[in-house]
C-alpha cells in the first residue's frame, strides 16, 4: 500500500514538474518576441540616432563620418541657426505641439475618466460602449483619418446635412482656418478609447469591500468618484497624463494625414518627420530628435514626480 502511494505521488510530482516546465517555456517564447522587438525597434533605433547626431554624411563615399574637435556639435549648431532664420515657423510649431498636450491631458483624459467611471459602475450597455470607445484604437491611423476626412468633408454626411440646412460647408472643415481644431477633435475622438480601457482596468482593481462600504454609508456617486475612485486609480491617471505630455513629440501623422497642406498644424514630430523624409543624410534629423528629447525628458520626469505627490502610494 505504501509503495502504491509513493508511486502515485511520484506520478503527480512528475506531471507537476512537466506542467511548470511547459508553462515556463510558453512564457519565455511569448516574451522573447516582445523583448527582441523592443531591443531592435526602440533601443537599437534610438541608440543609432544618438550616434548619428555626432556624425556627418559624406556624399562622395556614401558613408557617415564621426565629427570631432570643434565640429563635434555642428549638427546642433545647425538647429539653432535654422531656428534663428525662421523664428515664426518654429514658434507656430511649438504652439501647435503644446496644443496637443492640452488636448490630451486636459480634454481627452477628463472625458475618458468620466466615461470610464460609468462603465465601471456597469450602466446599461457598458460592454457595448467600451467596445465602441476602443474601436478607434485598433484601426490603423491612415484608415481612421480617411474615414474622419470623408465624414466631415464637404461631400460627406456632415457636409450634406449642413448643405441641406442652407449652410455652405465647402470651406468649413479641414481648411486653413479650421484645420487645427478639427485635428484636435479627431485626437479626442481617437484617444478616448485607449484611455478608457486602461482606466476601467485600473478601477476594476479597487476592492469591492470599499465600494460596498460607500454604498451602505450612503456616499453619493460624485463623492465616491472624487474621494475613492480617483485616488485609488491615481497611478493609472498619472501614466496617461505622462503619455499625454509625450504627445507634444509623438503627434505628427495626424496633421500630415488630415491637413498636409496646412503647415500651421505642423508639430515638433512633423518637423522631424519631414526633415528625414526622402533625405539621404539623416544626421540632421537625428540631432533634432535628440535635441528635443534632452529638453522634454527632464520636464516629463519632473511632472511625474510632482503628480506622484498628490496622493500617496496605495497597495490593495
Amino acid at each position: 500500500m505504501t509503495r502504491v502511494i509513493e508511486n502515485t505521488n511520484n506520478v503527480k510530482n512528475t506531471k507537476r514538474r512537466h506542467h511548470i516546465k511547459s508553462s515556463t517555456i510558453f512564457v519565455i517564447v511569448m516574451l522573447a518576441y516582445s523583448v527582441l522587438h523592443f531591443l531592435l525597434m526602440w533601443v537599437g533605433v534610438n541608440f543609432n540616432s544618438i550616434l548619428l547626431s555626432f556624425k556627418s554624411y559624406n556624399y562622395f563615399t556614401g558613408d557617415y563620418e564621426w565629427l570631432s574637435g570643434s565640429h563635434l556639435f555642428d549638427n546642433f549648431k545647425a538647429i539653432f541657426e535654422n531656428i534663428g532664420k525662421d523664428v515664426d515657423n518654429y514658434r507656430s510649431m511649438l504652439f501647435s505641439s503644446l496644443a496637443f498636450f492640452v488636448v490630451s491631458c486636459f480634454v481627452t483624459l477628463p472625458i475618458s475618466l468620466f466615461f470610464s467611471y460609468f462603465i465601471f459602475k456597469k450602466i446599461v450597455g457598458a460592454g457595448f460602449f467600451k467596445t465602441i470607445f476602443f474601436l478607434p484604437s485598433i484601426i490603423p491611423l491612415i484608415i481612421l483619418t480617411t474615414i474622419y476626412s470623408i465624414t466631415v468633408g464637404s461631400n460627406g454626411p456632415v457636409g450634406q446635412v449642413l448643405t441641406n440646412m442652407g449652410i455652405d460647408a465647402s470651406n468649413l472643415f479641414l481648411t486653413h482656418s479650421s484645420a487645427s481644431w478639427m485635428i484636435w477633435i479627431f485626437c479626442v475622438w481617437a484617444g478616448i478609447g485607449y484611455d478608457v480601457v486602461l482606466l476601467t482596468a485600473g478601477m476594476s482593481r479597487i476592492p469591492r469591500d470599499i465600494l460596498e462600504s460607500c454604498k451602505m454609508d450612503g456616499v453619493p456617486s460624485f463623492k465616491e468618484f472624487i474621494r475613492i475612485v480617483i485616488p485609488l486609480t491615481w497611478s493609472t491617471i498619472t501614466t496617461l497624463f505622462i503619455f499625454g505630455m509625450m504627445s507634444v513629440f509623438n503627434v505628427f501623422l495626424q496633421p500630415f494625414y488630415l491637413a498636409p497642406k496646412v503647415n500651421t498644424t505642423w508639430t515638433i514630430g512633423t518637423n522631424i518627420y519631414f526633415a528625414s523624409k526622402g533625405q539621404i543624410a539623416l544626421n540632421a534629423p537625428a540631432a533634432l530628435g535628440l535635441f528635443y528629447s534632452l529638453i522634454g525628458a527632464p520636464i516629463i520626469v519632473g511632472a511625474r514626480s510632482l503628480l506622484n505627490k498628490f496622493f500617496g502610494e496605495v497597495s490593495y
